[in-house]
Parts: structure tokens; C-alpha cells; sequence
């Protein structure tokens, strides 16, 4: 959230990484607000954010108005005014943000041109009619080093001169912040003036008025739980959940008409703040007719079904369904339920309706294996006569716009296009509350995309991961296995997906780049296109191919590889072809096929994939020679290698007893390490050898060697 209803400051733009960035423990979008909030100023940005909360740096509550008085604002000061400018007209202007000129005149007493060539007229800016200090840096020091008693005198002043201006909304709400005392009268006009920001997209605005309207109200009216839901809903539109949740528990513990409709506000506050979704029963009894048990029921039962919560999801549905509400809207929630749930196809059931149906169904398509389909449905504008509110949220305001951004990004990833789907992701985090949406499906997404593009989890990805106020299921195993493999560590890689396999293999409701070139896990999992699934299955049949018939085997992947449309998905198919054929001994086939690997990579974006490729490429042009007999102690991590690739092949006794026959182990040796006998050990050497298409132990060893050179 901004740090005014009407700021004078741009846009904040995308951020670069800096001695002015907060750290892990700040968002991205909060980070970008201060910095455009502090002029791009480094210094005032790393001292600002140093003294928000923990929960304002982490965007979960609104940034403080003014922000933070720190020492670096008051050197600033010195250095940019000068010594002969009134310090109480700097602060009404600060306060003011933009006005009309004939505001202007009114504070100084002079024309617009005696003020473009005063001393005054190198801090404002006069464009088009309208002023407002030049510097953003200049206005946030001059807040912060103001009193209240200064603050409320200033405000009288712009109240009146809006007033004589004819400028009623402005005069309205310095005459609100100039108040020593509540004014009843005050609180219509404030709640209109944030209902017309929230539907207009500005959370800042609508928040700054809506709380200034909980400070007017009485208590015992039906004023103070309005003001309280306002409030609820502009927090909640700007991803300020601890904000939301207050003001809406607040509105309903008060009487009086608003109660019902707090219910979907306190739904999704409880859900983005706890990470888990309140049952119905907490809000029951209620009324069903009243569309605030409808949008309850709605919000619950989607939000539950994207976090898996299948139980509660039903529960939602049976609660929803005593709503007297068009039954268009049940039948479409009931169809995303069920598709989250892996139980239909749901995109024919979902309408083009609000924002919440308008994604679910670009999501849709790209489930169906269409992902440029769902691209497209998100590109279209907006029908004139669409619905202003989703569920009771603005659909222009930053959380369901933060919705549609994670959601176009997993798309982008659906269709291959890493590189895309990271500066996308990237650029909307810097500007949006991504880290909620989808039960925190950005924070996964982001590190996925780091690993593939850079083969390192990011500075972004860290501070999305705090941003989200939850405890998430750990996805380290998977995240470390991926940066394992990518560094040519595919023992280390197997190590972390066994691990993820005894935590139960825990997944996103989406399906996320994973990992399933070493095994015999599969790092995968949620839902995913069509062509995700058959690219995972043609990776399986690679590295399952028997040495008897590989050369078949692979040919036939390599044929339906080919119908693979993902630059991404074929390339890894690609990669794993390559490397197979030349451990098996036919480099040029390797070659050809690393060559394609490498292409694909790069039309992805995923340039650490690429290195991968590019590094196996390197090291058969520089072949060692293989010799036989007992390895050294460098040879451990070619048989380690070896585990990962014929895991699918071999049981684990046979594997144990390859590994030791390629490290060049006597059998006696082999049989009182693992306490069998010599015999059960020859037993086990025919079926190895069989199995791998090898006749002698040195064979074994080649192929161990092999292995470990090109994987």
C-alpha cells in the first residue's frame, strides 16, 4: 500500500537488487513502493525499510503514513531546501500531492509565474494546470519530519483552499484529516470516495479513506462496521492480510447489517494470512439468502480446493448450495472444484463471468493442452457490462491482478517459455502481492524458474518466500535436487529426490518444472497439460531402455518426441536422449541429439539447462581413457552416477553387487561384505550382466565410466 490517497510520486518501476534492497525479509512490491516513495534514493530506501515492522516490510500490513522519520530524511531536507522556504507552506504542499494552480496561488499569495522564478519553483513542478513537489524524496522527508499538531494545520489549510476552489472531493479530505475529533457527518462522503477508488483499482486510495472513515465513526452504528468492511476490503485488495483480517473480525463481532456481508472478507483474509481455509461452520448460522453467505461459500470452496483440501472443499459446495443465487455461478465452481481436485475437465462449465471465473478458465485451457488458448482468454479486454467486484474484491485492484499474473506466467511455463515466464513473474512481484494468489503458488514457481534459468535460487525468490505468511510445505528436496543435477551432481540429485519420496513426495496443485532425469522418483506431481505428462513418460522410457533393445527403444522416444510442442519438455527429452546414446557408446547419435537439446534450451530461456547441455558437449570432445582393474578414489562418484541411472533396472540387491563388481571387487570380497554367499553372488552377476547387456566385468566398468562421463 502507498503512503497517501492521491500520491505524488510514479509508478515505482521494476527495482534492481541493491545496497537499498531490505533483504529477504522484504517483499518486492513493498520494496519498489518505498523506493518510488524515496525517489529512487538508495540511502533513504535502506533506512526506511530498516524501520518498518517485519509485517509492513513483508507487505502484510500497509505501509505507515507519513513513513518513518529516519536521519537520512532530515540531511536530505537540509541539502534540498532552501534556507528562505516556509517550512509550514512545504508541508501543506507535501500534504497536498497534486492540486490546480489556483490552490497553489492561494497558499503562497502569488501568480504561477512569480512562483516558477521564486526559490519555490525549483521544488514544484508546474505542468498542465496542476502542481505538486518535483522531488518525491523531498515530500517524503518533509511528512516525516512533521508533527501531528503541524500535520492537522496544514490539512485545515488545504481544506479551506480546496474548498474556495471548488474542489469538494480534495476539501473533503484534508477537512477529515484536519478533524481533532471524530465527525459522524464525515463517513458517508469517505466511504463513497473509497468505493469509487476500489473499483477504480487504487487499494492505496480506497484504504487511506476508508480508515480515515473507522477514525469518524461512532461507535453503536451501523457506520463503524461499513467503515470496518471497507477498510477489510481495501487491505485485502492491496495483499495487506494482517490489515484485512483485523477489520474484518472487527466487522463481525459488530451488529447491524454489514455482519453477513464481512463473511467472504473474513474467508479469504483468514485464508492468505493462516494459509488454511476456515471451515463453514464458523460462520454458521447465517442467513443464505444475503450475498454475503454466497460469496463465502464461493471463496471457501475454491480457495480450499486449491490448497487440496478436498473434505472441506464439499463442505463449502453443501454450504453454498442454500444460496438463492443463479445456479450458473454454483455449477461453475463446482466444475474448478472438481478439476483442482483431478476429478473432470471443468473448462466447458466455467463462463466468461467475474475475474475469479475469467482466470480459472485460462487455466483451463492450458490443463487441456492449449496454454496460448488460456493466454489469449487473459489478453481480451474486458466486457463493458463485466462486474466491477469478484467475490467481493475490485477486479482491478493489485491482489486479482496479482491473480492473472501468476496465472499467465504458469501458463508461459506450460507452453516452454521459461525465460518469459521468469521476467513476467519478476516483473508483476515487483509491483504486486503475487506471494498469495493460489495458496502461494508464485514462491515455488519463482525458484523453479531461477533454478532453470540461472541454476541458483535468487534474490526475488527469497523475498517472495517471505512474503508469504504462512508455513508452506518444504519443496527444498526437489528445488536441491534440481540445482544438484544442473551442476552435474546426479548422485547428490537422486540423494534429494529420495528424501522428497520419504517426506511423502509433497506437490503443488499445479504442476512445476521438476525433475525425473535420474531415479527412480519423479519429481512431479499437481495438475499439468497433456504434454507435460507425455514428456515425463518418454523420459521414463529412456531411462528404462534395456541394453538388447536400446537403440530401437530410443528411436521410437526420439519419433514421439517430436510431437512434443514445449521448447522446454523436448529439449529435456532431447538432453536425456543425448546423454543415454553416448554412454552406450554411440557418440554421434549423442552429439545430434545434445545439439537439439541445446537449441531447445535456449528458444526456452532456460540457460542453466543449456550449460548443462553445453558442458556435456565439452567433455566428450575430451574423452579420458578407461581403464580397467580396481578404481581409485575418484571412481566413487562415477559408480554413485550409475546407482541414479540403473535404479530402474536393477533391484537393490543386484544394484549393490553392481556397483562393487564396477569398483572392481573380487566376488569372494563382494560375498563377505554383504554377508551372502560366493554362489548368491554369481547368481546376481548373470542377471546384472544380462539386464545391462554386458559380458565381463570390464564391460561393466566401460559402461559405469560412461555413465558417469556423460550424465
Amino acid at each position: 500500500m502507498g503512503v497517501a490517497p492521491d500520491p505524488a510520486v510514479p509508478p515505482p518501476e521494476p527495482a534492481p537488487r541493491g545496497s537499498d534492497w531490505g533483504g529477504a525479509e522484504t517483499a518486492p512490491h513493498v520494496h519498489s513502493a518505498v523506493r518510488a516513495a524515496c525517489g529512487g534514493e538508495p540511502a533513504l530506501t535502506a533506512e526506511v525499510l530498516a524501520a518498518l515492522s517485519p509485517e509492513q516490510r513483508r507487505g502484510w500490513r500497509a505501509l505507515p503514513d507519513p513513513l518513518p522519520h529516519v536521519p537520512a530524511f532530515d540531511a536530505y531536507r537540509r541539502q534540498a531546501v532552501p534556507q528562505d522556504i516556509d517550512a509550514g507552506l512545504l508541508l501543506a504542499l507535501a500534504l497536498c500531492g497534486v492540486g490546480g494552480l489556483p490552490v497553489l496561488g492561494l497558499l503562497t499569495g502569488s501568480s504561477s509565474d512569480r512562483i516558477a522564478a521564486s526559490p519555490l519553483g525549483r521544488l514544484v513542478r508546474l505542468r498542465g494546470g496542476a502542481f505538486r513537489l518535483s522531488d518525491p524524496a523531498l515530500r517524503a522527508s518533509v511528512l516525516a519530519a512533521s508533527t501531528t499538531g503541524e500535520r492537522i494545520g496544514a490539512h485545515r489549510l488545504l481544506a479551506s483552499a480546496f474548498e474556495e476552489t471548488g474542489d469538494p472531493l480534495a476539501a473533503l479530505w484534508h477537512r477529515a484529516r484536519g478533524a481533532v475529533c471524530g465527525d459522524p457527518r464525515l463517513v458517508e462522503p469517505l466511504l463513497d470516495r473509497a468505493g469509487a477508488a476500489l473499483r477504480a483499482g487504487s487499494a492505496d486510495c480506497a484504504w487511506a479513506f476508508a480508515t480515515e472513515a473507522v477514525e469518524h465513526a461512532q461507535s453503536g452504528t451501523d457506520a463503524l462496521p461499513e467503515a470496518l468492511l471497507c477498510a477489510a476490503h481495501a487491505a485485502l485488495a492491496g495483499g495487506c492480510v494482517v490489515d484485512a483480517l483485523e477489520c474484518a473480525e472487527g466487522a463481525l463481532r459488530l451488529d447491524g447489517a454489514h455482519r453477513d456481508a464481512a463473511r467472504a472478507t473474513f474467508v479469504l483474509a483468514h485464508a492468505l494470512r493462516h494459509g488454511t481455509v476456515p471451515g463453514p461452520e464458523r460462520l454458521l448460522p447465517g442467513d443464505p439468502a444475503v450475498p454475503g453467505f454466497h460469496h463465502a461459500a464461493v471463496l471457501g470452496a475454491s480457495l480450499s480446493a486449491e490448497r487440496g483440501d478436498h473434505e472441506r472443499t464439499i463442505a463449502w459446495l453443501a454450504a453454498g448450495a442454500r444460496a438463492e443465487h443463479a445456479s450458473q455461478d454454483r455449477i461453475a465452481l463446482r466444475a474448478w472444484c472438481e478439476l483442482l481436485a483431478g476429478e473432470g475437465t471443468g473448462a466447458t462449465a466455467i463462463g466468461d463471468g467475474d475475474e475469479i471465473r475469467r482466470v480459472a478458465r485460462a487455466l483451463c485451457a492450458g490443463l487441456q493442452g492449449d496454454p496460448d488458448a488460456g493466454l489469449r482468454a487473459l489478453a481480451e479486454p474486458e466486457p463493458r457490462d463485466a462486474p466491477e467486484v469478484a467475490v467481493g474484491l475490485p477486479v482491478r485492484g493489485p491482489l486479482l491482478r496479482a491473480r492473472r499474473a501468476v496465472a499467465e506466467a504458469l501458463l508461459h511455463v506450460w507452453a516452454g517459455r521459461i525465460g518469459i515466464a521468469r521476467d513476467l513473474l519478476r516483473s508483476a512481484a515487483d509491483r504486486l502481492p503475487v506471494a498469495f494468489p493460489f495458496g502461494g503458488l508464485a514462491v515455488s514457481l519463482s525458484r523453479r524458474l531461477d533454478l532453470a534459468v540461472d541454476g541458483r535460487i535468487g534474490a526475488w525468490s527469497k523475498s517472495l518466500e517471505a512474503a508469504a505468511p504462512w508455513a508452506r510445505e518444504p519443496g527444498g528436496f526437489v528445488d536441491r535436487a534440481i540445482g544438484a543435477y544442473l551442476q552435474g551432481r546426479s548422485d547428490e540429485a537422486a540423494v534429494h529426490l529420495r528424501l522428497w519420496d520419504d517426506r511423502g513426495r509433497p506437490a503443488e496443485r499445479f504442476g512445476l518444472p521438476g525433475l525425473d532425469e535420474v531415479g527412480p522418483l519423479s519429481a512431479s506431481g499437481g495438475l499439468e497439460p497433456p504434454e507435460t505428462t507425455t514428456a515425463r513418460r518418454l523420459r521414463a522410457r529412456v531411462r528404462a531402455a534395456r541394453e538388447a533393445s536400446w537403440r530401437a527403444d530410443l528411436e521410437t522416444v526420439a519419433e514421439e518426441s517430436r510431437g512434443v510442442r514445449s521448447p522446454f519438455e523436448r529439449a529435456r527429452v532431447e538432453a536425456l536422449l543425448g546423454s543415454t546414446c553416448a554412454a552406450r557408446g554411440d557418440l554421434g547419435r549423442g552429439v545430434r541429439h545434445l545439439r537439439a537439446a541445446q537449441s531447445l534450451f535456449e528458444e526456452a530461456g532456460a540457460r542453466a539447462w543449456r550449460g548443462l547441455v553445453e558442458r556435456r558437449l565439452r567433455a566428450m570432445g575430451e574423452r579420458a581413457p578407461i581403464g580397467g582393474g580396481a578404481a581409485d578414489s575418484s571412481a566413487q562418484p562415477a559408480l554413485e552416477v550409475c546407482r541414479a541411472v540403473w535404479d530402474p533396472i536393477l533391484t537393490a540387491r543386484e544394484m549393490e553387487v553392481a556397483l562393487l563388481m564396477a569398483d572392481g571387487r573380487p566376488n569372494r570380497e563382494i560375498a563377505h561384505t554383504l554377508h551372502v554367499s560366493v554362489r548368491t553372488v554369481e547368481v546376481h552377476g548373470g542377471r546384472i550382466f544380462a539386464k545391462l547387456d554386458v559380458r565381463t566385468r570390464h564391460e561393466l566398468t566401460v559402461l559405469a565410466h560412461r555413465t558417469d562421463q556423460h550424465l
